[in-house]
């Protein structure tokens, strides 16, 4: 807990170098809306917006300040989701935005 780990389905993901964590954040934002009960406003509609500010991130659109978006969007989601589904899948965004920031800096593939 002290070091952000958890244990669980997904809680740890393996991937070679060659992927992009910024696909893959977006993905787990896409899975989260995909699979969201619609229950609570902070899964149901933050996973939306959660996919289409990496989008404008990747796009190179105010990266910063999108970035500071996604971080406060991820903590609400953490803080505010009825259930774990929504309250967790914010966490591989936010390490993916910790530790491979690089990849949040690419073009979108066919810019």
């Amino acid at each position: 807990a002290e070091r952000g780990g958890m244990i669980g389905h997904g809680g740890v993901v393996v991937f070679d170098d060659t992927v992009d964590m910024a696909e893959q954040a977006r993905f787990a934002m896409e899975f989260c809306a995909i699979e969201s009960c619609g229950k609570c406003t902070p899964c149901r509609i933050g996973s939306v917006r959660a996919q289409e500010v990496i989008d404008r991130i990747v796009d190179g659109e105010a990266r910063e300040s999108n970035t500071a978006l996604l971080r406060e969007l991820c903590e609400t989601m953490i803080q505010g989701s009825l259930c774990a589904h929504g309250g967790m899948a914010p966490h591989p965004v936010l390490s993916a935005l910790d530790h491979f920031p690089d990849d949040f800096n690419r073009q979108a593939v066919g810019s």
